[in-house]
């Protein structure tokens, strides 16, 4: 690997010395070593008060309080959707604000205009608007449900932009134009500010935390393989999909990434190339270890493997490593070359591959344009449940349903407040995955923000006046609003207070102390949390056992599809989304009683996707192969046994044509050697999945049944 841990870590170090040189603001960049050098100020609880946390709250107060300013300067309506916009984009990196607020523009530019349309349309019908609003945002959810980052976040913006223009201005359409341009100017300019803060403050880049977790985990890596090539040990299921989550989970470091970078598609190329390789690497060790466990590969051959690798090292050419290796296929020593033998040559060529191309994506993300090797671009693929989509955009209109009943019948005019809430909140929790920890953490958040604004409105903010002391009785909400959402298990309840502590202010040009106004408004929020809470606790809650469901469907109907040739052929994205589901899975599992059996179910799951992996491999190599003059006949026979339809031993026809096919291929010139190899790879690798996983894939019924099969072909037959 370029990149080994003590590199990172002398590299860390040596960044860490640059930022302590430059004077008092780049100690202001590091708070901790200035509250350690200070005796008087306590320790910190680092639970809580995470590295970064002064700076991150500074920041953000400091862009409050400017977004506000300039909002009460320019005479806007609602100076607070200003500081609003500018707790919702409150983010660590640089790359994730600028990325937020991109998608936070375009979604509420997208929401305005819907919002102009829809009131322009059924303005004479109130029932009628509200229903258009309903299925628009379930339309919303459906599309956010089904994309990541903040891509969904665009599109779930889309959808409560229209509710809280249109329902906001359901008793004055007239006047809906001019709420909707002073809403979409108020976000546009606490964009502005948070992003040239962010940029000001040098705040941390998505680029560099994306370097370091690629570095990190492609050290992670490199120590499975070689432990596995070693015989050291055999990865478990548990620990590749653990690893591999944090693989796929680099998806969404890449969208942030994009918007800092000038050559984000070079850069972003090879990150992409080094996620894939690095699972390409944790394939092929379990593959190799388990060959080394099971004792299948003849002694001569694993040492003379062994040997090639501890010659092998960075600044060699990696070539001459393949070409030793393909030496010993054609030349095996020994009892000759077994179908085994081929697989665990083959498995550690693509072992010595992909960790090159791991290396050279790394390097690319470093250098850019200036990279010496350009990787292979890897498209990346992850699971999407379509299923899970659906059910959010039917919960979002069954609650959404219920709250505007309430509010028509119940004929209050401020109700409609506690409906744009509504909205707002059911339509951000199609994306979260804990949604009953959401619904609580919304019913702790606007409860904090209504006693807390009450506080600060009666008691703190009439005892001064002017920017000044708006800013100083600003710092404590703000503040704990930022230090609640850097922490995991308070960052719901954290965004909630901060996004509606404002709100439930009412902050505006013109000030009134009405406690009774202020009363009536913050209880519609609070009866509106209450509502959130119920609808996402009691309507159709997403239950982590259907969901792990749905992923095994999907994982068992790809296999399914593979054995009757239906499947597709090898590619990254096949790999990605394969890991993807299995993470999915896991995740899911992790909800569930620890037992036994959810262990092995994971362990079955997970073969029964390295499975489809090794058929699709298989049949794509032979199709290659088959071009290859002498193996045409033999690659097409064992072409045909790929098509599994013997529910009762599946693997015995495929294993007796991959020796067929390996007996062919015989001593190949360079290059079409490595082809077979990897043909006869995707067979053994299949036939041994078959044979350790038969009963379960019976149980499962994922083998076809004959009947099933001759069905399915019978027009073929005609």
């Amino acid at each position: 690997m370029t990149v080994t841990a003590g590199q990172s870590a002398a590299d860390s170090a040596a960044g860490k010395g640059a930022a302590r040189q430059g004077g008092w603001w780049q100690y202001l960049r590091q708070p901790g070593d200035v509250v350690q050098s200070l005796m008087w100020i306590p320790r910190l609880p680092r639970g809580w008060f995470t590295p970064g946390w002064f700076l991150f709250c500074l920041r953000i107060w400091l862009s409050v309080i400017l977004a506000l300013v300039l909002a009460f300067w320019l005479q806007f309506s609602s100076p607070g959707t200003a500081a609003v916009t500018v707790m919702i984009l409150a983010q660590p990196l640089r790359g994730q604000i600028l990325s937020k607020s991109l998608y936070r523009l375009l979604g509420t530019l997208v929401g305005a205009v819907v919002a102009i349309l829809l009131t322009s349309l059924f303005s004479q019908d109130r029932s009628v608007l509200l229903g258009a609003i309903g299925l628009w945002l379930a339309g919303c959810s459906v599309v956010g449900s089904v994309n990541r980052d903040f891509r969904a976040y665009g599109a779930l913006l889309a959808g409560y932009t229209v509710a809280i223009i249109s329902i906001g201005g359901i008793d004055a359409p007239a006047r809906i134009f001019d709420v909707t341009i002073n809403r979409v100017s108020a976000i546009a300019l606490g964009i502005a500010v948070t992003a040239a803060l962010s940029i000001a403050f040098s705040s941390p880049t998505a680029a560099g935390r994306l370097t370091e977790l690629l570095s990190a985990l492609a050290d992670r890596v490199h120590k499975v393989a070689a432990n596995a090539l070693a015989g050291r040990s055999t990865p478990d299921a548990t620990t590749t999909v653990g690893i591999s989550r944090s693989v796929i989970a680099l998806t969404t470091e890449l969208s942030y990434a994009q918007t800092e970078l000038q050559d984000a598609r070079i850069r972003l190329a090879g990150a992409r190339s080094a996620m894939v390789s690095m699972l390409e690497i944790l394939t092929s060790s379990r593959s190799v270890a388990r060959a080394l466990e099971r004792g299948l590969v003849a002694t001569p051959v694993v040492e003379a493997v062994r040997e090639v690798f501890a010659g092998y090292a960075e600044e060699a050419d990696s070539r001459a490593a393949m070409d030793r290796l393909e030496a010993i296929a054609r030349d095996a020593p020994g009892d000759g070359l077994t179908l085994e033998s081929a697989w665990f040559i083959e498995q550690a060529m693509m072992l010595l591959a992909h960790e090159r191309w791991t290396s050279d994506g790394i390097s690319a993300v470093r250098s850019g344009r200036g990279a010496g090797v350009t990787p292979p671009v890897f498209p990346v693929a992850v699971h999407e449940d379509v299923v899970l989509a659906l059910l959010n955009g039917g919960r979002l209109l069954i609650g959404y349903s219920m709250m505007a009943w309430l509010c028509i019948w119940s004929g209050i005019p401020e109700s409609f407040m506690a409906l744009s809430q509504l909205c707002v909140i059911l339509t951000l929790a199609a994306t979260t995955y804990d949604v009953i920890g959401f619904g609580a953490g919304n019913v702790i958040g606007t409860v904090m923000s209504v006693i807390i604004g009450g506080i600060f409105r009666y008691y703190l903010y009439p005892l001064g006046e002017g920017v000044e002391w708006l800013a100083l009785v600003t710092i404590f909400p703000v503040f704990l609003s930022c230090i609640l959402m850097m922490n995991a298990k308070t960052k719901s309840a954290g965004f909630i207070f901060g996004v509606f502590y404002f709100a439930t202010m009412g902050v505006s040009n013109t000030e009134t102390y009405d406690p009774v106004s202020f009363v009536d408004r913050n209880m519609q929020y609070i009866f509106s949390g209450v509502m959130i809470f119920i609808s996402l606790v009691l309507l159709l809650p997403p239950k982590a056992r259907a969901r792990r469901m749905r992923v095994a469907m999907g994982i068992a109907l790809e296999l399914k599809a593979q054995m009757r040739e239906g499947g597709h052929q090898a590619a990254s994205w096949l790999i990605s989304r394969s890991y993807d589901r299995a993470g999915h899975f896991m995740n899911w599992s992790s909800y569930l009683p620890e037992t036994k059996s959810r262990t092995r179910v994971l362990e079955r799951f997970v073969a029964f996707a390295a499975l489809n992996g090794a058929l699709a491999r298989a049949r794509r190599h032979l199709d290659r192969a088959a071009a290859i003059p002498g193996l045409g006949e033999a690659a097409r026979e064992a072409r045909a046994a790929l098509l599994i339809s013997d529910p009762h031993c599946p693997a015995a026809r495929l294993r007796r044509t991959a020796e067929d096919f390996l007996r062919a291929s015989g001593p190949l010139p360079r290059g079409q050697m490595t082809t077979a190899l990897r043909a006869v790879s995707g067979m053994c690798a299949a036939v041994l999945l078959l044979e350790s996983n038969a009963s379960a894939l019976r149980h499962y019924r994922i083998i076809p049944e004959e009947t099933d099969w001759f069905r399915a072909t019978r027009w073929w037959v005609r």
